[in-house]
């Protein structure tokens, strides 16, 4: 990717936003993902009982992570791809 074609974005999850620089391509579905993470937070927290954010965000990316292996492993590739780089993006903006 080149900074170039990047675009400045800040995602929203959990009540935290994490500033982001996407491609275009990945700016059009990125506030369905921040909608379908966020929304899953909430089913989570009300039908898990689960106390803290770090709890919940872990069981999605678990998730996840099966349903990914349930694809095959083209999509896999793609998908791990694709996670690698927003946690990337995500842990620039914490530390």
């Amino acid at each position: 990717m080149e900074n170039d074609k990047l675009i400045s974005h800040t995602i929203h999850i959990a009540g935290e936003s994490y500033p982001v620089k996407l491609t275009e391509e990945e700016m059009s579905f990125a506030r369905e993902i921040e909608a379908e993470i966020n929304e899953k937070i909430s089913e989570y927290r009300i039908k898990y009982l689960v106390k803290t954010t770090q709890d919940i965000l872990a069981m999605i990316l678990l998730t996840y992570a099966f349903e990914s292996r349930k694809t095959g492993s083209d999509q896999i590739d793609i998908m791990n791809k694709r996670i690698e780089d927003l946690l990337s993006r995500l842990s620039d903006h914490v530390e």
